[in-house]
């Protein structure tokens, strides 16, 4: 499902508490664990109550009321088995960073957490509460980030290594890739959405008139000088745009039609950077306010010279490299580290059951709304637009990276 598709390393501050299973045996006579826990890593233990918390963490950032419960037996099972490989990875990583007798400073934490919150538009109450629903205290959740600090800092360590590109590499990676670097004329923006549906989000406006009232009220607060960032982080109703301070990327100009319309394309063009559009009415219900934050008039054609295509030729090779050598610096920590599977055990020795792994319900998780930003517009699959009414789409970047080509100089 595509909900579980990636586990990533996050410290969210939203979560939920550890279920219970019915029908778990408390210990494993296979492996010698317990059901409680999922998995050792040399002498550290991994609980599940870690996996299940990093489960709902994940789906919560898509999906607010997402819990656990939710979740059929399979799914999971699936959910489970791929949350603990990432965090296994992650406490691998762990213990090669103190091995190598990596620092984190208290000073490093303070601030890590303080920007967190920021990020998270949360208030000093706001965090308390979300530590205390994630069943987390304050220590824990710095112990969390002091940890996260390590793995990045030995990883960077790692990418420090990485020589600049030759000019000869990246001229052999511009050639090969030159279609890839035409600047298309386009626009950049930030949007704002609030959306009538009951979304289960904080401040969330349910129904029309609850839509339009918030919408006018963000209005007055842009039009007062508020940061347009700040506000679209904390009180957008589109999750995606909004976890990225309301960015939705770059938009070429075919897909800025397609996903617009050739009114709102047009008036996009005549705009000035950093203008603010007035609330605007798009499908379902929902009302967007638009901020320019970039505009290309013209196409540029690729040449080598341009500054900004050859700072983003380096940037790709050097990303390449990076992470060649990150996936080369985990297999070997992994193959220096003795690993017990507790959970992928118990599902092997229970396969009718899953190990017994079951949640109190199993209902699948209802679809989620499809943000303003939801279908990709690089893959050109955008729903036919009205010329009045923003249609729903991913927003666009203007990453030539994302078409994966290949490395010069190789």
């Amino acid at each position: 499902m595509k909900r579980l598709a990636s586990f990533v390393l996050i410290l969210a501050l939203s979560g939920g508490s550890a279920v219970f299973f019915a029908g778990c045996d408390q210990t494993d006579g296979a492996t010698g664990g317990t059901a409680e826990i999922a998995a050792k890593v040399n002498a550290v233990v991994i609980p599940l109550a870690k996996v299940n918390r990093r489960i709902e963490q994940t789906l919560k950032q898509q999906q607010p009321n997402a819990k656990l419960s939710d979740l059929s037996p399979i799914e999971l099972a699936a959910a489970q088995l791929k949350a603990l490989d990432a965090l296994i990875n992650e406490e691998i990583l762990l213990q090669r960073a103190q091995r190598e007798q990596i620092q984190v400073t208290d000073a490093e934490v303070d601030q890590a957490v303080k920007r967190q919150i920021a990020d998270e538009g949360l208030s000093e109450e706001d965090y308390r509460k979300k530590l205390k629903e994630a069943g987390l205290t304050e220590e824990e959740f710095r112990t969390e980030t002091r940890h996260a600090l390590l793995v990045s800092k030995l990883q960077e360590k790692l990418k420090a290594k990485v020589p600049a590109p030759s000019d000869k590499e990246i001229e052999e990676f511009f050639n090969q890739n030159k279609d890839q670097f035409r600047l298309e004329r386009g626009v950049s923006l930030g949007i704002i959405a609030v959306d009538p549906a009951d979304n289960g989000l904080k401040n969330d406006a349910i129904g029309e008139a609850q839509a339009r009232e918030k919408i006018t009220k963000i209005a007055e607060r842009l039009k007062a000088g508020d940061d347009f960032a700040t506000v679209a982080r904390t009180v957008s109703e589109d999750i995606q745009t909004a976890q990225n301070s309301g960015d939705a990327g770059f938009f070429p100009e075919d897909i800025l039609r397609q996903t617009f319309g050739e009114a709102l394309a047009k008036r996009f063009f005549s705009m000035t950077e950093g203008q603010i559009t007035e609330p605007i009415p798009g499908s379902n219900g929902r009302l967007y306010i638009f901020k320019l934050t970039g505009k290309r008039t013209e196409a540029i054609e690729p040449k080598l010279d341009n500054p900004e295509i050859r700072k983003r030729i380096v940037d790709i090779i050097r990303q390449q490299r990076e992470q060649i050598l990150v996936a080369a610096l985990q297999a070997s920590a992994t193959n220096d580290a003795r690993i017990e599977n507790y959970l992928a055990q118990r599902i092997l020795d229970n396969p009718v059951n899953f190990g017994s792994a079951r949640p109190a319900g199993s209902a699948l998780l209802p679809k989620s709304e499809k943000s303003a930003a939801g279908t990709s517009a690089d893959q050109n699959t955008s729903p036919k637009p009205t010329d009045d009414k923003p249609a729903e789409s991913k927003p666009a970047t203007d990453k030539p990276s994302e078409t994966k080509p290949t490395e010069g100089g190789r």
